[in-house]
């Protein structure tokens, strides 16, 4: 019985089985090697076009760059790549400075002449900026600056010979900031801005701060007043740097 199922069921050769054993072995090595070879690649070109972003980002600030999304190379292939990542911690754009840049570009064109597809940022105008640009496109009474108390925006000078403290309510509007007085301050009172002609508070009511100068496509969205200035929130579509 035992050589009748011996001669059904021959055992493999020793030799065929070690063959193959090193045939699977090389297969797995080759299949490793080509692996690691396309993700050293896939990161060559990460690295590489994370560089040329920033350089060519070099005209607005020092920003770092991270292209989100494995593999690369197939994105670069495609044409776009996905997610862009930029932060900068100082930025300036035409006649605007920005601090605390954090923008994600999405479908960014290989072609940098086409428009990018989204973008989403935020970053802080500095009350240096504001006042500069209050100066441009609006008549603010003389010696008045913006100043921020407790995350809130106001314009301070002086009356009389007082100290004149004007409540402002910042707001966003497509690619303007207008702002609002909200409340007057002359000394230790407070007086209702309601109760005050219009033609006095007029020079202090409905500023606005054009912004026309971002690039074309992206609009504010939302405004916070902060210590250290206004935060903006920008998004837009079809987004171009030219």
């Amino acid at each position: 019985m035992t050589t009748a199922r011996t001669l059904e069921y021959p055992h493999e050769p020793p030799r065929r089985r070690k063959r193959r054993t090193k045939l699977i072995v090389t297969a797995v090595i080759i299949v490793a090697t080509l692996l690691i070879g396309f993700i050293a690649a896939d990161r060559v070109v990460d690295f590489t076009t994370e560089s040329k972003i920033a350089e060519g980002l070099k005209p607005y600030g020092d920003a770092d760059v991270n292209v989100e999304g494995f593999p690369v190379l197939t994105q670069m292939a495609g044409g776009k790549l996905n997610t862009v990542h930029v932060t900068a911690d100082r930025a300036h754009y035409e006649n605007v400075d920005f601090t605390d840049v954090d923008a994600k570009l999405f479908d960014v064109p290989v072609d940098t002449s086409r428009p990018i597809g989204t973008v989403e940022a935020s970053g802080v105008i500095p009350l240096e900026t504001i006042d500069s640009l209050a100066a441009e496109h609006a008549t603010l009474p003389s010696g008045m600056k913006f100043i921020t108390i407790d995350d809130k925006l106001f314009l301070k000078g002086s009356l009389l010979g007082q100290d004149l403290l004007v409540g402002i309510e910042p707001k966003a509007q497509s690619r303007q900031v207008v702002v609002d007085a909200t409340t007057i301050r002359l000394g230790s009172a407070e007086v209702d801005i309601d109760s005050i002609p219009s033609f006095l508070t007029s020079s202090i009511s409905d500023i606005v701060i054009d912004l026309d100068s971002l690039p074309a496509g992206l609009e504010l969205t939302d405004i916070k007043a902060t210590d250290s200035g206004l935060v903006v929130s920008l998004h837009g579509t079809g987004v171009s740097l030219n």
